[in-house]
């Protein structure tokens, strides 16, 4: 998606390059004319701007988690260490046994991987406190708190990840469901990571709302914009009508 901007400029001029060489016919000059004033604005970098805003959606809701635990984290590395040994030769006698499942290695560019490990981690654990206790080596007994938090924090992100990837959503839909999210994890009072994932992830929704079509898209749904609703200010109102 970040070249497919780039490439339909550079189609879009290489076309009117064509056009420039060819012998127009009647009216044909005058409808190009209107074609490239019309998608010079579309390639625009503000009209880009408002593109980038719209296919980033849910990748702004990743990088709102983030902004508060990545692969840098201690923990994440420590706990990452011992899922990569797991496929150790050594252990398999052990995994097929207690018919237990590797837990899977994440991919540098999907957060929703550490969250998976980890929750695979928590949902064997008494498989995996056993494995420790035989091969010291694996011992997650100061990683099990962390990972709990973790899980139970990041667990409404995931989810509505999840939503967002299984069907085509509008973005009024979008808006929703990450109000939803930032609900679910404000909730979690005692979780430590529960404030700061709040913060995040309201910072973040709050410069998406800055766009205007955005704006517009909330604007024309009846579950934001209703009579006596304080979502738009009466300044915003006539700036989207505009």
């Amino acid at each position: 998606m970040l070249a497919c901007i780039r490439k339909l400029k550079d189609e879009f001029e290489s076309s009117i390059a064509s056009m420039e060489l060819e012998e127009p016919e009647g009216n044909t000059l005058q409808i190009a004319d209107e074609i490239v004033e019309k998608l010079t604005n579309e390639f625009h970098d503000h009209a880009r701007e408002n593109l980038n805003m719209i296919r980033c959606a849910v990748h702004t809701l990743q990088l709102a988690i983030l902004d508060v635990i990545n692969k840098r984290n201690e923990m994440v590395k420590q706990v990452t260490e011992i899922a990569k040994r797991c496929k150790n030769i050594k252990y398999k006698t052990s995994f097929d046994y207690h018919q237990a499942t590797y837990p899977p290695v994440w991919c540098q560019t999907r957060w929703g991987g550490i969250y998976k490990m980890l929750d695979s981690f928590l949902e064997q654990k008494p498989f995996f406190t056993q494995l420790g206790q035989e091969f010291p080596e694996q011992d997650l007994s100061s990683s099990w708190e962390f990972i709990q938090q973790y899980v139970e924090a990041f667990k409404p992100c995931y989810i509505c990840t999840k939503k967002l990837q299984e069907a085509h959503v509008s973005l009024s839909d979008f808006y929703m469901e990450w109000l939803m999210t930032i609900c679910s994890v404000r909730k979690l009072e005692n979780n430590p990571f529960s404030h700061e994932l709040t913060e995040a992830l309201t910072n973040r929704l709050t410069n998406l709302r800055c766009s205007m079509a955005f704006k517009m898209a909330l604007y024309l749904d009846p579950r934001f914009n209703y009579q006596n609703s304080k979502i738009f200010t009466n300044e915003e109102k006539d700036q989207i009508q505009v």
